[in-house]
């Protein structure tokens, strides 16, 4: 589901529908109860999902450390892949970096 299926989504979850009652009122009552929560729900999934995107490319831009081994030993090297995961694991948990 692409992000503006989801928010298409939600959007049907959150919907009212008008019901006439027999004094000719209108009454705005939700389609579905529990829709409002899950959309919700869906709307923080997608953001973590997009969070997670935005991390898994940043530590893909990171050096290769197999293509150079001795760069293994680097501390900048070391250091960048632990703020690497510092950042995925923020993204999960929706933390500020």
């Amino acid at each position: 589901m692409t992000t503006p299926d989801i928010a298409g989504l939600c959007e049907r979850l959150r919907r009212k529908v008008v019901v006439c009652l027999t004094t000719d009122k209108p009454l705005k009552k939700l389609v579905n109860p529990d829709g409002p929560e899950a959309a919700d729900t869906l709307e923080r999934q997608a953001a973590e999902i997009e969070r997670l995107r935005g991390a898994l490319r940043d530590i893909k831009a990171l050096p290769d450390l197999s293509k150079n081994p001795a760069d293994d030993f680097d501390r900048g090297a070391r250091a960048a892949r632990l703020d690497a995961a510092d950042i995925a694991r923020a993204a999960l948990t929706g933390e500020d970096q």
